[in-house]
């Protein structure tokens, strides 16, 4: 019969385990969700599978159980899909059991007991907490290290392999040798999928890679095509600008003001096309904001610049172009079915030392929708429009940059910070 202290002991352990199995899910495909409502449910799947481990269960069963409401939680709060946190789930698992395994066997050897190798003792306990002790710390590892979390699963799946190949070779205390065979094959499952699960992800960032590269150069070609438009309005206007010019001086000669003054109104609107209030001093850049201003001035949006930019820098033109382009066409897109005072696009770029803040605030009527740490479009072709920040993090990626989204009030705001190095003007 299983015991009150026991109870709690497993309680408290699965608890944890289930916690732990959500917050690496969470951490490695880089899941957004409520963390509070997630250790809640980890506490309610706790209870259930502790009622199932104090019951004639078999452990295959409970261990089913558990994952299948580990992914019911992950699809509620996360909106995850299945192939991933399936294959995550199921090797965590096997990793948890291996170290219970290898830690009850190593106490063991130190108390020359085999006590600890029985589930039902009390003994076998103290290597459970152990573990989840040790899943604790490399969890806290994890948060502080940030993308440490990838070198602590490597770490714990090499030292897995090399635990039980030690206890293989040990002869303090008698292990059944299906047994020890059966956890030197599961160690090794673990340090493949290990391996296999990284060269997937490889190959996946390597094609989300070449098709953003690809639909970047999309973007970019339409941009320019429009820089291309605005340079041939140029020249035209000054091509035929001594012609103004000179119907101006005859107007006037001949004391025409009234002619004059509506020739001069028909050219005000031509030159305010192709005046640019922003120069940055980068002529891409410069005639790709100014664009953008006309676009957002022909639908009626307050666009406001503060720029300070720095000459004479590593960060290629067209880089700059493809973060501002996106970055103006997604506050476009969000800003178009805004009304009254929240139909407004601020732009900010300002440097700090070596370091380019770009800071980009627009109106914004309902919460964005984010899906894996991604903002969704609203547009129905889907297939070019939902690339913008993916495009924006890819560039940026380039000069060691982040790029942080928050919505508040209204308000959404995308700050993207990039490093630059000074070069010499030529």
């Amino acid at each position: 019969m299983t015991g009150w202290y026991q109870i709690i002991s497993f309680l408290f352990t699965n608890g944890l385990r289930i916690f732990l199995c959500l917050y690496l899910v969470m951490k490695v495909l880089k899941l957004s969700g409520d963390r509070k409502k997630a250790g809640g449910l980890s506490a309610c799947a706790a209870v259930f599978i502790t009622l199932l481990s104090c019951l004639p269960a078999p452990p295959i069963f409970i261990a089913g159980a558990e994952m299948v409401i580990i992914m019911l939680i992950l699809r509620h709060l996360f909106r995850a899909g299945l192939r991933m946190p399936l294959f995550l789930m199921f090797f965590y698992e096997m990793t948890v059991a291996l170290w219970e395994f290898m830690i009850s066997a190593g106490l063991g050897i130190v108390f020359r007991s085999e006590n600890f190798l029985n589930r039902n003792a009390p003994e076998y306990m103290v290597a459970v907490w152990i573990v989840r002790v040790l899943m604790l710390a490399i969890a806290f590892f994890a948060v502080k290290a940030g993308e440490g979390i990838n070198r602590a699963i490597s770490a714990v799946a090499v030292a897995g392999l090399f635990g039980v190949v030690f206890l293989s070779g040990q002869s303090i205390i008698a292990i059944d040798d299906e047994q020890m065979t059966t956890w030197i094959i599961f160690s090794m499952l673990i340090l493949v999928a290990v391996l296999f699960f990284y060269l997937t992800r490889q190959y996946e960032m390597e094609k989300k890679i070449a098709h953003l590269e690809k639909e970047k150069n999309v973007l970019l070609m339409r941009d320019y095509q429009m820089l291309r438009n605005t340079y041939a309005a140029n020249a035209k206007l000054f091509h035929d600008f001594h012609n103004h010019i000179e119907a101006l001086y005859r107007y006037l000669e001949k004391d025409r003001t009234a002619e004059a003054v509506s020739y001069l109104e028909s050219l005000r609107s031509p030159i305010e096309a192709v005046t640019q209030p922003v120069w940055v001093g980068d002529e891409a850049v410069d005639y790709l904001i100014n664009s953008k201003i006309t676009l957002a001035a022909s639908r009626e949006i307050q666009m406001n610049c503060n720029i300070e930019y720095p000459q004479h820098t590593n960060i290629r033109s067209v880089d700059l172009v493809a973060i501002l382009g996106n970055l103006l066409d997604n506050a476009l897109e969000a800003v178009e079915g805004t009304e009254g005072n929240l139909r407004f696009i601020n732009l900010t770029i300002r440097r700090i030392n070596e370091m380019l803040i770009i800071k980009l605030e627009n109106g914004c009527k309902a919460v964005p929708v984010i899906t894996e740490g991604e903002l969704k479009t609203t547009k129905k072709d889907a297939g070019l429009h939902g690339w913008g920040l993916k495009s924006v993090r890819t560039t940026a990626e380039r000069y060691d940059g982040i790029v942080e989204t928050e919505y508040g009030g209204c308000r959404f705001c995308t700050v993207v910070t990039l490093s630059y190095e000074p070069v010499r003007a030529e």
